[in-house]
């Protein structure tokens, strides 16, 4: 997963929300219950962010915390994952 936060478009064709949601869906449905990112990362927004998960699940927190600090999608889940991979 590091590597897709190094080089997102080895693993995308567009650095675009709709590319980065569908490329770790994947990810976690072939990871199985080994790996459960989005789940962290929307516990961490809840948390530390105070951004409720809604109907557009993490994504839209997601969207949310880029939309609050002025960034875009792919920096946004960058900035919030990468701590969580450490």
């Amino acid at each position: 997963m590091a590597k897709f936060l190094e080089r997102p478009l080895m693993f995308v064709y567009q650095i675009e929300k709709g590319q980065i949601v569908a490329f770790l869906t994947g990810y976690e449905l072939a990871a199985g219950d080994d790996f459960d990112l989005t789940d962290q990362l929307s516990a961490q927004l809840r948390i530390t962010h105070k951004i409720p998960k809604s109907n557009p699940g993490w994504p839209g927190q997601v969207q949310e915390y880029a939309d609050k600090k002025g960034i875009d999608f792919f920096n946004a889940f960058k900035e919030i994952a990468l701590p969580l991979l450490l």
